[in-house]
């Protein structure tokens, strides 16, 4: 079974559910890929996984990102994320998985970040970024657990994040596509983007009274 690796200092999900378990593997995929990684999402169970717990989120999401098909070797897999996301050409990688990349000041974005995190009682490990995206991921996975904070304030946290510090996956999506990436990159940032704009609306109508959020 495909697991993140934690992150975050602090993690302590005390319930699974739908949203938390989706946060969670896309937290993993988005980290660098590990030969055990691969051999997870090659085989098929990260997409049995991921499936399984779209199904149950309450709200509808196309999943036809799903029939990804991986790299043939683990080290064409590796050389690829490191071409998309971590050195690329002269002027570094083309889609950074750094959210102060896509924000005016890099600095401000990392503070209130981490004012997030600490608020909740977490902190990131040392050499990760607070703004790295599988970071970012396994926070919402944290939130969405609903053992973080009472519900009301779980809830207000996770559409203050959504909307403050994940709408830039969709500009990561639309870089990737013009970066001629291998198909299971293409698929995996559309489906982020899809899911963090469902979700976004999901939370907003949970905190304005109303059940109905479908994408």
């Amino acid at each position: 079974m495909t697991n993140t690796a934690s992150v975050l200092l602090g993690s302590k999900v005390s319930e699974s559910s739908p949203r938390s378990d989706v946060y969670a593997l896309l937290s993993s995929a988005y980290s660098f890929p590990d030969e055990s990684f691969y051999g997870d999402a090659k085989d098929g169970q990260l997409a049995e996984q991921l499936a399984g717990a779209l199904s149950q989120l309450p709200y509808r999401l196309r999943t036809s990102d799903l029939s990804w098909k991986l790299p043939d070797t683990y080290d064409e897999m590796q050389s690829e994320y490191i071409r998309l996301f971590q050195i690329g050409g002269r002027r570094g990688p083309p889609c950074p998985l750094h959210a102060g990349h896509y924000t005016r000041d890099r600095s401000r974005t990392l503070q209130n970040l981490i004012r997030f995190y600490n608020y909740f009682g977490f902190r990131v490990m040392e050499c990760v970024m607070p703004d790295h995206l599988a970071v970012q991921l396994e926070f919402m996975s944290e939130l969405a657990s609903g053992g973080v904070a009472e519900e009301a304030s779980s809830q207000r946290a996770q559409r203050d994040f959504l909307q403050n510090h994940l709408g830039w996956t969709e500009t990561l999506w639309g870089r990737v596509a013009k970066a001629g990436p291998h198909p299971f990159y293409r698929s995996l940032t559309a489906l982020t983007a899809r899911l963090i704009a469902a979700d976004q609306r999901f939370n907003q109508n949970v905190l304005g009274g109303s059940n109905d959020a479908a994408s």
